[in-house]
């Protein structure tokens, strides 16, 4: 009897060809009830976004070769500097002549290293590196040719060939002064914050890690076409909003500050501000005689930030081991965040990757 009623629930046998089979599993088929159907499109569907998502994988590997070869090809041009250079050598610095200190500035000389960049692009005014800040495979993060396009967005997302690359190049404030003649008291550099891909100034967030990083690379090396050998150090790092709403109507416009001269923007409000922001705290000597470059890029922990290394240019009277001494950090409550960051943080420094 129990053997009776196992025959009655057995199906029957399905003597298709094995193909066939498989196709009436996967395929919607006739006599399919609606629950069968219904499972057999959802899966259709799952294959189809696989096989998309699997083609949009293989593109961005592709493209991401390619740029990697494209950056490769572009640091090759990277210039050598020997530390004993003689940088007034070929107008390599601002120079005046002793005698009449009321002469204009000579004029500077484009250096060698320049000569074959600028053949590739006219728009190349200089070039930037962090020294030593390296990937596992030894390449400098910050190692860029700096551009400064007809605006701020021409070079958003070109690069030194003029070409659409969604990192964009390395680009210095259109308004600012890179000549024969000199250049402006201080430089803003764009560069954008890609998150995952680590490209362009992405890096520059590392600087919030702490006290240990700041002393680590201390230091940017930052050439105009008519100078070798110059280097920057670090003299603050900060948060800063760009539009008032943000702030309750407080902006710090560091990136229209190029000429402490200008009745509007004078040096003594310009670096109590730059301290007054930053994240740490030094002895170096500023003074509306040095030069400046601030490097600018978007920082994602709340909308429309950026963050901004503000460095001056050296001199042979200052000492670099005293000044990384002299970096210290500061209390949370002895930093001045936009009102929008204390909202979500209050008064206190965050960091939650380069990648974030």
């Amino acid at each position: 009897m129990s053997m009776a009623n196992e025959a009655v629930d057995l199906s029957e046998k399905d003597e298709t060809n094995f193909f066939i089979r498989v196709l009436k599993y996967f395929i919607p088929w006739k006599g399919d009830a609606v629950g069968e159907v219904i499972r057999k499109i959802v899966f259709m569907g799952s294959i189809a976004v696989f096989c998309f998502s699997l083609g949009k994988l293989s593109d961005f590997l592709k493209a991401d070769e390619k740029d990697q070869t494209y950056m490769q090809e572009i640091v090759s041009y990277e210039p050598t500097f020997d530390d004993n250079i003689d940088r007034t050598k070929k107008g390599g610095v601002d120079d005046v002549d002793a005698d009449n200190p009321e002469a204009s500035v000579k004029k500077r000389e484009i250096q060698d290293w320049a000569k074959k960049l600028l053949e590739r692009n006219s728009d190349v005014v200089g070039w930037i590196k962090i020294p030593g800040f390296c990937n596992s495979d030894g390449d400098e993060y910050i190692n860029f040719p700096v551009l400064q396009g007809e605006d701020n967005e021409y070079y958003l997302y070109k690069n030194l060939d003029k070409q659409y690359y969604e990192s964009g190049s390395i680009y210095a404030d259109a308004w600012a002064t890179i000549n024969a003649e000199g250049q402006s008291d201080n430089i803003t550099i764009y560069g954008h914050h890609m998150r995952y891909l680590g490209t362009s100034f992405t890096h520059l967030t590392e600087y919030k890690k702490g006290l240990d990083f700041m002393k680590k690379y201390p230091v940017i090396e930052f050439n105009t076409i008519y100078e070798s050998g110059v280097k920057y150090v670090i003299v603050g790092v900060f948060c800063a909003n760009i539009y008032e709403s943000q702030d309750e109507g407080n902006v710090f416009e560091y990136w229209t500050t190029r000429y402490f001269d200008d009745s509007d923007y004078k040096f003594d409000d310009w670096i109590a501000e730059v301290r007054k922001r930053s994240w740490y705290s030094n002895d170096i000597e500023c003074t509306a005689d040095d030069k400046y470059i601030s490097l600018s890029t978007c920082t994602n922990e709340t909308s429309d930030l950026r963050w901004v290394i503000v460095a001056k240019k050296m001199t042979a009277e200052d000492n670099l081991d005293l000044i990384v001494d002299s970096y210290k950090d500061k209390a949370n409550k002895d930093i001045y965040f936009p009102k929008c960051w204390r909202d979500l943080y209050g008064n206190n420094k965050k960091y939650f990757g380069w990648d974030y």
